[in-house]
């Protein structure tokens, strides 16, 4: 309620996946933003560090759950996350200890060596491979929820294009098994014909269904947008009443 008060404009479209239930992609205008990027006002909303287990043990809790990336890179090759060889999120990062935002507009987090840590697959894993969070949020929700100070204009288009890509889409193909469960080895199964089999179809899952039958909102944005007719000095739209 705190985050939301303080904003005066909301966009966020509704992504589905193959996998798991839905999830937002939402951009916030704060109240009294400003232009240039100040640090401190960063930090008071996204942080990205291992809270003190022995302070906020809940919050530790919480990160330890939801927002840790990894393990991957050096410890886990086999990581959805990695592309040729690296991490394409590029965890971990470095440490920093301070907020500050480089040349080309990425704000680098502070994230500083504390000493907090937590364990995942038999790997210790610091504030390095802490995905950016607001506290409140984290502690609201109890689920993944990505915060990032956003000063890119391309980001209103990517919002958008997760309304106009289109539905998901699966291709599938349906072949015969051999019975397992009979002692005898069973007919011999030609290898499957992918272009006589092959099914390419659109993918709705369950999640996504229930949420179109109830009409839920797909995109939501506040305040609402009207498009002005731009025209030259002079040349004004007319309209002709007989035609309208």
């Amino acid at each position: 309620a705190l985050i939301y008060s303080l904003t005066y404009a909301v966009i966020y479209t509704v992504e589905f996946q193959k996998r798991g239930l839905s999830h937002i992609h939402c951009l916030l205008w704060l109240l009294g933003g400003r232009s240039e990027t100040d640090a401190c006002a960063i930090d008071a909303f996204i942080c990205a560090k291992i809270p003190d287990v022995a302070v906020d043990p809940l919050g530790y809790a919480l990160v330890d759950e939801f927002m840790i990336h990894g393990p991957c890179s050096d410890y886990n090759r086999r990581c959805p996350c990695m592309k040729n060889g690296r991490c394409s999120k590029k965890f971990p990062k470095t440490y920093q200890d301070e907020t500050v935002v480089d040349a080309f507009g990425y704000t680098l987090y502070r994230r500083r060596n504390n000493g907090q840590f937590v364990v995942k697959s038999g790997v210790k894993l610091d504030s390095r491979s802490v995905v950016p969070y607001n506290m409140q949020l984290l502690k609201k929700y109890n689920a993944h929820i990505n915060v990032e100070w956003c000063n890119k204009t391309h980001m209103i288009k990517y919002l958008f294009k997760y309304v106009t890509k289109g539905s998901d889409r699966a291709r599938i193909y349906f072949e015969l098994t051999a019975n397992t469960n009979n002692a005898s080895p069973g007919p011999q199964i030609p290898p499957p014909n992918e272009i006589r089999e092959c099914i390419d179809a659109r993918y709705l899952s369950t999640c996504e269904a229930l949420w179109r039958i109830f009409e839920f909102d797909i995109h939501f944005r506040v305040p609402s947008v009207e498009r002005l007719t731009v025209h030259l000095p002079a040349k004004n739209i007319v309209r002709d009443g007989h035609c309208f």
